[in-house]
């Protein structure tokens, strides 16, 4: 319970007042809960979705306060790693340049537009998807942004000699990737989003891996959050197609 309120802490801004007695071992035994987290992530925007709907038949209201709720409550922490992660990587620099970059605070130009495009297109995609079908697509998109973290953080190997990324990445076992996996399961049966075509979305962790490494020969904790965005725009997209 004490790492899985830890990962709670740690991924989200939800208001979960405990203090803690954690060490790193405590972090690199986190990862089993990822999807977990996203599990719980994604009923919240399931119950607003909900409370939205009964409040206004906007869906561009509803579609904008879901995405907005999403940024706040994950404290943009992904949102930072993809605009760190297309910074670095499409800067076109050696291995060492990149990382140095992907590590500045400070965001540059492909952070900036890639931060307006991919709030631009979850928005779009919401948007059209809640017009047609219910809220319970909402669940199973966290689900799957936080399994393809995991999945990542199993296959990869750290690109840096240290940092956060390094307490998942290289850390995680089998075994975490089947609690993972379970989660998913119990996710898919409670949003009852049965979609054979939702099993791509287990192919892009690998097809990350594989971009990075040719860039900075393996993953970082930017990378991981990168790919959680990716991972979610491609289930908006692969759901708003099938719908």
């Amino acid at each position: 319970m004490k790492r899985l309120i830890l990962m709670i802490q740690f991924l989200t801004r939800l208001p979960i007042k405990v203090n803690l007695d954690v060490d790193e071992k405590d972090f690199k035994k986190g990862s089993k809960y990822f999807s977990l987290v996203g599990l719980i992530l994604g009923l919240l925007y399931y119950a607003l979705g909900n409370i939205l709907n009964i409040l206004t038949t906007n869906y561009m209201i509803i579609s904008l306060v879901i995405l907005i709720f999403s940024v706040i409550i994950t404290g943009g922490i992904h949102l930072d790693g993809i605009a760190d992660t297309f910074d670095g990587l499409y800067s076109y620099r050696d291995k060492d340049r990149i990382l140095e970059i992907m590590k500045d605070s400070r965001v540059g130009t492909n952070g900036v537009l890639v931060l307006i495009f991919d709030i631009l297109i979850k928005f779009i995609l919401i948007y059209s998807i809640i017009q047609v079908t219910d809220m319970k697509f909402l669940i199973l998109m966290p689900v799957f942004g936080r399994l393809s973290i995991a999945l990542a953080a199993r296959f990869s190997r750290y690109a840096r000699n240290n940092g956060m990324g390094a307490f998942f990445i290289g850390s995680t076992s089998n075994l975490d990737i089947f609690i993972n996996f379970a989660i998913l399961i119990f996710a898919v049966f409670i949003s009852a989003m049965y979609l054979p075509e939702l099993l791509i979305l287990l192919f892009i962790p690998f097809i990350y891996i594989s971009h990075c490494k040719k860039y900075i020969d393996g993953m970082t904790g930017d990378t991981l959050g990168a790919l959680c965005e990716i991972t979610e725009i491609i289930y908006l997209l692969i759901v708003a197609i099938r719908w």
